[in-house]
């Protein structure tokens, strides 16, 4: 048992597993976000570091995206794939090999985690889209919803502690509830107040910090209940062993909530199954093998675990 509550400062720290310093992704994503950025300003902040540069390159030439041609530069590869396609496949392979490791607290195996947070994220992309809600902020708001879940495991693990929640999945309000009442804080919480001393913004800060309460988000309400809802579709979009299979059918309630048909709400789910799909080719498979998942990653794409510079 926990000999006392957890605090946010004993449980931020550094994540060195991370390709990309977390510190360069709130600029990119506002950066990309707003209209009025000049194009030249974020290709300078990729061309600063060769291990960004690299990552973008070897993706651009990746099967999931080349032209059919080889691509040498750095120009040619954003315009390839497009700023806020650059954005969304930085952040997803920043984030990769620390969301493959298994989360034993949440009962979640290696590779679990960071499938249902990609899950969750293209789902979220595409309610956003629905919504009028910007795109690339609710992709964010879904990869990195479950983050603080990262920062209690380390802790606990550090402490030579273990806990065994009641209740199963870890995106549910049950869970966040036994967490106040064991750790005094629960993972929406931790996860919004790292990304805020990462530099994140309020609109992606505030809505993963009241998921499990939306009506608390102030202005940011709609993205905070927008992530309800793309947690509700994870178990339609992928088979993540909760369960033991993908639900078979629409949720209905789901389905009134988003005021779709269920042929619509059908076809929305093959969409997110194939985006999902080529999300998990373009990172490779995050389970664990004979080379580990860092390994994995830098045989598919080129690209060590080098970090940017801060």
């Amino acid at each position: 048992m926990i000999n006392y509550p957890l605090t946010v400062e004993e449980l931020v720290c550094d994540l060195e597993e991370m390709s990309v310093a977390p510190q360069i992704l709130p600029q990119m994503q506002a950066m990309v976000s707003d209209c009025n950025t000049n194009p030249d300003d974020i290709r300078d902040m990729i061309r600063m570091d060769a291990a960004l540069t690299s990552m973008i390159l070897k993706t651009a030439n990746s099967a999931y995206f080349n032209p059919g041609y080889h691509i040498d530069s750095i120009d040619d590869a954003i315009m390839q794939l497009g700023f806020s396609d650059v954005y969304q496949i930085v952040t997803m392979l920043a984030f990769s090999e620390v969301m493959a490791k298994p989360l034993e607290t949440y009962a979640l195996s290696a590779g679990q985690f960071w499938r249902r947070s990609v899950a969750c994220a293209l789902a979220m992309e595409r309610l956003a889209r629905k919504y009028g809600e910007d795109p690339g902020v609710a992709y964010t708001i879904g990869l990195l919803h479950g983050l603080g879940m990262v920062f209690i495991e380390k802790e606990l693990a550090d402490r030579g502690q273990e806990v065994a929640f009641q209740n199963k999945l870890p995106e549910d309000v049950a869970i966040a509830s036994e967490e106040m009442e064991i750790f005094g804080l629960n993972h929406a919480k931790v996860g919004a107040s790292v990304m805020r001393r990462w530099g994140f913004s309020d609109e992606i800060v505030v809505p993963v910090y009241c998921q499990f309460e939306p009506s608390e988000a102030g202005n940011h309400e709609r993205m905070a209940c927008l992530i309800s809802f793309a947690k509700r579709m994870i178990g339609t979009i992928i088979d993540d062993g909760f369960g033991g299979t993908a639900m078979p059918g629409p949720d209905p309630l789901l389905i009134a909530l988003l005021h779709l048909s269920k042929e619509e709400y059908q076809k929305v789910v093959v969409s997110l199954r194939e985006n999902f799909a080529k999300a998990q080719g373009l990172v490779g498979d995050v389970l664990p093998s004979k080379q580990g998942a860092k390994k994995a990653v830098e045989t598919k794409l080129g690209y060590g675990g080098r970090r940017i510079r801060d």
